[in-house]
């Protein structure tokens, strides 16, 4: 697929939707870790891989896949919470995450050109969302940041990116989402939105594709390139 320079994508667009995990931030391995190794705990099979390709679920919708995938039906709410927690203490115990390089300079640009900055996140974790308002503090606010705390599904349903286009007043043609991940994809596409993958995990370029993405790029260095 050739290249489109993120400046003309965004030339007469208002707003861009940002997920976190991945985009923003180099958490999916901590992240991937962290999830592994509470299933682990539980004698629950739920490899990184697996993490990656369902990034994006609510924490509830992520356990209970992995029950459906090893024990042929949902969690229970103890079993919910128990892995949740047990997930939270690794988390708690990894290095601090960083924020993507090029993010912030992206955000710069966007702001110069008065374009409308949203987070669509499919995280509840305070202490993330917390640091989300101080390491990106002067071009984010609380209330643009949709996280797995305001939906009742999670990507890869819509719902995530189309409470984003309500609460922001755009329309799905003034917006551009930068995901990096299959099912958030095929969240926003799902919302009719132009989305750009960004790919920072360990998913094969044509498993993005396949979820739709509209465009690609290998990181940010190639994304940020013309700004």
């Amino acid at each position: 697929m050739s290249k489109i320079a993120i400046s003309e994508i965004l030339r007469d667009k208002k707003a861009v939707f940002f997920d976190m995990d991945g985009v923003l931030y180099d958490s999916m391995g901590a992240h991937a870790d962290a999830w592994n190794n509470a299933f682990r705990f539980y004698g629950i099979d739920f490899p990184q891989e697996k993490v990656y390709e369902n990034e994006g679920r609510t924490a509830q919708s992520t356990i209970n896949l992995a029950y459906q995938q090893n024990e042929q039906r949902n969690a229970s709410e103890q079993e919910i919470d128990q892995i949740y927690s047990k997930k939270t203490e690794l988390i708690d115990f990894l290095p601090d995450i960083v924020p993507f390089k090029g993010a912030e300079k992206l955000m710069e640009y966007l702001k110069k050109q008065d374009i409308a900055i949203w987070i669509v996140t499919g995280s509840s974790q305070g202490k993330f969302l917390e640091a989300l308002l101080d390491d990106f503090e002067g071009y984010i606010s609380a209330d643009q940041i949709i996280s797995g705390n305001d939906v009742k599904h999670g990507k890869p349903n819509p719902e995530p990116y189309l409470m984003a286009l309500k609460k922001s007043g755009f329309n799905s043609s003034e917006v551009i989402v930068i995901e990096n991940a299959p099912l958030g994809i095929l969240s926003a596409k799902a919302a009719g939105i132009f989305t750009v993958a960004i790919n920072t995990g360990i998913l094969d370029d044509s498993v993005l594709l396949d979820s739709g993405a509209d465009l690609i790029f290998k990181d940010w260095n190639e994304l940020n390139s013309d700004i």
